[in-house]
């Protein structure tokens, strides 16, 4: 599966050529190479085990800032809740830190991100109890003015934290497709690709969707579902997630 998917990536690369006649997109935040600084609250649902009604809700506060286009640094605070038979726990999630870079070449959008996920949750079942370096590629691809591709991969990896909790070390393939319309609102399709480097042979295939909708110039509303859809490594079954996004501050 994974071969496949960056077989995909290497053949939306050599098929868009003609891109250099396409303007940028239009809709701010949407392209994952172009943000600008925002402050967004998003409630959301993860049904981990349907069957054994084990879940998180979360309330995560987003602040990102733009030096310009193509420079943003962020800050992504999760309050969340864990839910199971067995306990349930309140209290603050893993805190994460976000720095990114995007450079156009021949109009298209190469990028850098590195994330850090700081084990700064207030009980076991909210975080991994890990310190987690996170750095990504990715390149953003117009196909016309309306509709981009993008293809990216993200590298998870333990660096210290809990000696007593499970190291982590694992990637992620990802495709984005999006469409965003003239009358301001768009819609992704999503689908990811996770590999367990920690236990070879484990692997989970996600997907995501978003449907949003900019309210004004400054502002935008958003839904986002999701669902596990096979591999022999299950972190989920499905998620639900809202956004509510305040732009240009």
């Amino acid at each position: 599966m994974a071969k496949k998917i960056l077989f995909s990536c290497v053949c939306l690369l050599a098929a868009l050529p003609s891109a250099a006649q396409i303007q940028k997109f239009c809709i701010p935040g949407v392209a994952p190479s172009r943000r600008v600084t925002s402050l967004e609250f998003s409630p959301g649902t993860t049904v981990v085990d349907n069957n054994g009604s084990i879940s998180v809700n979360s309330l995560t506060s987003k602040l990102y800032y733009a030096f310009t286009p193509d420079y943003n640094m962020g800050i992504e605070v999760p309050v969340a809740r864990f839910e199971s038979p067995d306990k349930s726990a309140n209290g603050l999630g893993d805190v994460l830190l976000s720095a990114q870079a995007v450079h156009s070449v021949h109009y298209i959008d190469w990028g850098v991100k590195l994330e850090t996920f700081l084990p700064t949750a207030t009980d076991d079942t909210l975080g991994t109890g890990k310190w987690v370096i996170s750095p990504a590629v990715f390149a953003v691809l117009p196909v016309n003015e309306n509709f981009f591709v993008a293809a990216g991969y993200k590298q998870y990896v333990s660096v210290a934290g809990d000696g007593g909790r499970q190291d982590l070390n694992y990637g992620r393939i990802r495709l984005l497709f999006s469409y965003m319309d003239d009358d301001q609102w768009w819609i992704t399709f999503d689908p990811q690709y996770y590999v367990d480097y920690k236990n070879p042979g484990q692997a989970e295939l996600v997907w995501e969707s978003e449907i949003g909708v900019m309210v004004n110039a400054g502002a935008a509303l958003y839904i986002k579902p999701g669902a596990h859809l096979g591999g022999n490594w299950k972190t989920r079954d499905w998620t639900l997630n809202m956004g509510f996004k305040i732009l240009y501050l």
